[in-house]
């Protein structure tokens, strides 16, 4: 299947946007949420939205987030949804970590039971993250905007995860050549990690990410989009999340399968 629209596995959007600009970007987009308050805002609109797939987040980076977690408000939320993020780590704030321990052991305790797409931020803590699948490995686990060094990227590996990349990562990472490419996704962290990349700076625009990675691994682009496409049909399968998506991506992936 040659007309595959592009596939961007991370991208934060606005909730109040309308559904006609959401299909105007001609692309499924995983959109991200930060917060269980903004995540039941989004679930709200998951019936109106036929390429767009809301998650359920808690922002490691976000006090209030944090502060805000319910165990029992995140167990209910996900059974809306095939997509988890964004959860984490984040070394930007050393005073919040011990909460960020304990609410990501929380969701991954929840996730080994309830197997999600799961987008996971692991801004300088890159191997704590690997530390808390090890002790807790969940199926889904896709790490998103990924910067690990190559011992970290290979234990990762070993443990079955998934990477998203945008133009940011393939730019700074000492490591991408370790992941194999069944194991990649293109994303563009919109609005902060495609701020480098080709216009239009909106969701669902991964040319760049396609273009770099065609040119790195011998392919060409589309070539690229078709094993996305493959590997998050991979995912679903593992997960078991098809029927959480909507229906408009559930009939794509199975076509491109």
């Amino acid at each position: 299947m040659t007309n595959l629209p592009a596939l961007d596995l991370h991208a934060h959007i606005d909730t109040t946007i309308a559904p006609r600009d959401l299909l105007s970007l001609r692309a499924v987009v995983f959109a991200a949420s930060r917060s269980l308050a903004e995540s039941r805002l989004a679930l709200k609109r998951q019936h109106q939205d036929l390429l767009t797939v809301w998650g359920v987040g808690v922002h490691p980076g976000v006090k209030k987030s944090l502060d805000e977690y319910e165990r029992i408000a995140f167990d209910q939320l996900i059974d809306r949804t095939a997509y988890v993020g964004e959860v984490g780590l984040d070394a930007r704030v050393p005073s919040r970590l011990g909460k960020q321990h304990e609410v990501f052991a929380s969701l991954l305790a929840q996730l080994q039971k309830k197997p999600r797409l799961t987008s996971i931020h692991s801004y300088g803590a890159t191997s704590e993250v690997v530390d808390h699948l090890e002790r807790t490995p969940v199926t889904g686990a896709i790490l998103h905007w990924w910067l690990g060094d190559r011992e970290a990227t290979a234990r990762a590996i070993e443990l079955g995860a998934y990477f998203s990349v945008n133009t940011a990562t393939l730019r700074r990472s000492n490591a991408i050549d370790l992941i194999p490419i069944d194991r990649l996704l293109p994303e563009t962290d919109h609005p902060d990690g495609n701020r480098s990349g080709t216009r239009p700076h909106q969701p669902g625009n991964v040319a760049d990410v396609e273009a770099t990675l065609a040119k790195a691994r011998g392919l060409s682009a589309m070539e690229v989009r078709i094993q996305a496409w493959r590997n998050l049909a991979t995912l679903v399968t593992r997960t078991r999340t098809s029927a959480l998506l909507p229906e408009r991506v559930a009939a794509i992936l199975s076509a491109s399968a």
